[in-house]
């Protein structure tokens, strides 16, 4: 097989050796093989000939937009290959099977069926590869009435019972300001093929045919909400800045510039907070909306930037509200592992990018290109027998 070309240096890293065919397209799937190829697994993504995954033209400057490498292609595809195939078509669709013999991984996120409709479903491909570690990405898993629906993170979004607890009563329900749900769903992926490959060494010949349900990976992430209603019956609803420890104490508080959130959830922390605003006598106060009414009306007298220092000084978690380009611009992130040099030689850009978002020993420490649509069809069809790729 070709190496995974990339920074980690071709070959490296703990998937180094695994071959991934990538069926996925939007954000979830190609998040999770992105992360797998930043592991050092070879990534090869299958697109269709029309190039219509809609996030090769979304995000960045026009120019990005129109290459097929918008910013939210950008964030999730480094070091993959991209080849294009009609699975329509019984040649292309022959040329994957054949692909499919030399992979570790296949993971697609259609709708239930449609793989199979299309040839390429777990028993096809289990046919010409008995050990692929298969595995299908949906809404709501295979099963049930649900099943056959398209899904899409917003709606995800509204049906998970997120939206119902995020807002305020003035707002009504509100999505979370990211795709949080494609991302969450993206990383379940992830866990679910680094336990299949842990098991398949454990138990070598074992049919693997995973099942992420993006409603599943969303709901699990609040069981702590779904037990206290399962054992209260009372459903927790709009949220706001309200603390998940439900202490008056901790929240956002607007300052007379900006804004500062605090959580001061234990009497330790509280009793550390008081002190520092000099008003120990909130330690005292028996209505929740009173302390909070008084700390509001402190905060306001000085800035954000002051009660972030002060309240640090004073080992109080506090930190001012910034915006996404004010935190990577902090001090903090400067030798961040999870941000690495990403270059697009096909504009003459290099950009700070998305890498893995942890720190490894064997991490990238620049980030390969990503493909154009199909750039790399000649190359990979040049290594298939030639019955296969004629």
């Amino acid at each position: 097989m070709t190496p995974a070309p990339g920074s980690t240096a071709a070959g490296e890293g703990p998937l180094a050796g695994l071959r991934v065919l990538d069926l996925t397209h939007v954000l979830a799937g190609p998040y999770a093989t992105g992360q797998l190829a930043l592991m050092g697994a070879e990534v090869i993504r299958v697109e269709r000939p029309a190039g219509d995954d809609f996030v090769r033209g979304h995000g960045g400057t026009e120019e990005m937009r129109a290459a097929g490498l918008g910013a939210s292609f950008l964030s999730q595809n480094s070091g993959k290959r991209s080849i294009t195939l009609d699975l329509k078509g019984a040649g292309d669709r022959a040329r994957l099977l054949d692909l499919a013999r030399s992979a570790d991984i296949m993971v697609e996120n259609f709708r239930p069926g449609v793989v199979d409709r299309l040839g390429v479903g777990y028993d096809q491909i289990r046919a010409v590869k008995p050990d692929i570690l298969y595995a299908s990405l949906s809404g709501y898993g295979p099963d049930g009435p649900l099943a056959g629906r398209p899904a899409y993170d917003h709606i995800l979004q509204g049906i998970s019972g997120l939206m119902a607890m995020t807002g305020e009563a003035a707002s009504g329900p509100m999505r979370v300001g990211l795709p949080i749900v494609d991302y969450v769903a993206g990383q379940a992926l992830v866990a679910a093929l680094l336990a299949g490959l842990l098991q398949r060494a454990r138990v070598p010949g074992e049919p693997q045919h995973l099942q992420i349900s993006m409603l599943d990976a969303m709901t699990t992430l609040m069981g702590a909400y779904a037990l206290h209603h399962e054992t209260t019956g009372q459903l927790r609803g709009l949220e706001g800045n309200r603390a998940f420890a439900d202490t008056p104490y901790s929240g956002r508080f607007d300052c007379a510039e900006g804004a500062i959130v605090i959580t001061a959830n234990t009497p330790a922390q509280a009793t550390r907070l008081c002190a520092a605003l000099g008003r120990e006598d909130l330690l005292d106060q028996g209505a929740p909306g009173q302390v909070a009414d008084s700390l509001r009306e402190i905060f306001l007298a000085r800035d954000a930037d002051h009660w972030e220092a002060h309240l640090s000084e004073a080992n109080v978690p506090a930190a001012r509200v910034r915006s996404l380009a004010e935190a990577l611009d902090h001090p903090q992130m400067k030798h961040s592992p999870a941000w690495r040099d990403l270059p697009v030689p096909q504009l003459g850009l290099t950009l700070r990018a998305p890498a893995l978002p942890f720190a490894a020993p064997w991490g990238p420490k620049t980030l390969a290109p990503v493909p154009t649509l199909g750039q790399h069809t000649s190359e990979i069809l040049a290594d298939l027998p030639k019955e296969a790729a004629s």
